[in-house]
């Protein structure tokens, strides 16, 4: 090769890639201004919230010698309160902190509690120490929420909310301190990881034999009939993805959008870009590799020998495709549960762990019967 040809293929490459650092400043001073214009339209809807009897402020606690973030919002502070506890481990969406006036129809039946949890979102921090990432640690902590706000907002009780991995969290509350609490919410609630994960297999097994799907019948005989920890559990979720049982779709259902559970973080006021880092790489991170002994407690989770009985009044609301929480043995668990003071078990018919679209009103229209039923 020529210098000259040498010299126009370098310069070619120079102007590439001035074009394309001009294309991503381009970008990223959009993606910022439309950040500032949708945090200054949240600020400008929380203060009406406010001004108007409401209630939308941020918390930041000390919590077990922690730092913890906590978003009390509701459109009538005199409104029973809901705790929210989140699923992942490590993954505040969709009702952590950044969920900030994103959800009125939940907010104009109770002041919502958004809570970050140990590790995630805008309550991770460096210093964490692994020895802390327990589930003991994680009630502990729920239940210090809990007390301050029966404290701080005068609150004989309060309802609670699991979502996923937030159930098993709000599980061992209500069993444990029922006398702080109206009742209980589970949503895609688990119950039993082992025996999921054994109906799971079969599952899977037979929907791959239909299929004639070949590879997934070799890793599931590769990975046996578990229980799976470690890198044998996540792909073992994997499979359950690939074959709808996290996020079902068909001919009439569509798919759902997994960014619009957490696109209230891009556009919170709450959270700084230090925080999206957080919510997006550290606390997964942390919570979900490094925190072998928390996976390890939560695959052992067997509530069908651990919480026999719950003392306030339950309601489980399961996707009827989810297979990752699964929704038969869910079902099987709400049968067995005793529940003196009563309980119940909504079905969303279009979804499987993530509630679909089409299911979007039952989770917020229960949360209303819930509160209507027993405050």
């Amino acid at each position: 090769m020529t210098k000259n040809k040498k010299r126009k293929r370098f310069n070619l490459l120079i102007t590439i890639c001035i074009f394309t650092f001009l294309i991503l400043m381009f970008l990223t001073i959009v993606l910022l201004g439309y950040r500032f214009i949708a945090q200054q339209h949240i600020q400008q809807k929380s203060s009406e919230l406010i001004d108007n009897g409401g209630i939308s402020e941020l918390k930041e606690l000390n919590v077990n010698g922690d730092r913890q973030f906590l978003l009390v919002e509701g459109q009538d502070k005199n409104k029973p309160f809901c705790l929210f506890l989140h699923g992942g481990p490590g993954s505040p969406f969709p009702y952590g902190v950044s969920a900030r006036t994103l959800y009125p129809e939940i907010t104009d039946n109770c002041v919502a509690v958004y809570y970050d949890q140990r590790g995630s979102g805008k309550s991770f921090n460096k210093e964490l120490s692994l020895t802390t990432m327990n589930l003991r640690q994680f009630t502990d902590d729920a239940n210090v929420i809990v007390d301050y706000i029966r404290e701080t907002y005068q609150q004989e009780k309060i309802f609670v909310i699991g979502q996923s991995f937030g159930t098993v969290i709000g599980t061992q509350l209500v069993a444990k301190y029922p006398e702080k609490f109206y009742a209980y919410m589970g949503i895609s609630q688990l119950t039993s990881s082992s025996k999921g994960q054994e109906l799971g297999y079969n599952w899977l097994k037979d929907e791959a034999i239909a299929n004639d799907d070949r590879k997934t019948l070799r890793l599931l005989k590769k990975l046996g009939k578990g229980p799976y920890l470690a890198e044998d559990e996540d792909q073992f979720s994997n499979l359950i993805n690939q074959y709808k049982g996290m996020n079902y779709f068909d001919e009439t259902i569509k798919k759902v959008n997994v960014f619009s559970l957490i696109k209230g973080a891009f556009t919170s006021p709450d959270y700084s870009i230090q925080d999206l880092y957080k919510a997006f790489i550290s606390g997964p991170q942390f919570s979900l590799i490094k925190s072998t002994e928390l996976k390890k407690e939560i695959i052992e989770t067997d509530f069908f020998n651990s919480v026999k009985r719950i003392d306030v009044p339950v309601y489980f609301i399961q996707g009827k495709y989810d297979k990752q929480t699964n929704y038969e043995l869910a079902k099987q668990y709400y049968e067995f549960l005793d529940a003196p003071n009563g309980k119940q078990f909504i079905t969303l018919e279009h979804s499987a762990h993530y509630p679909n679209a089409l299911d979007a009103e039952i989770i917020p229209q229960t949360i209303k019967l819930m509160v209507e039923a027993r405050y």
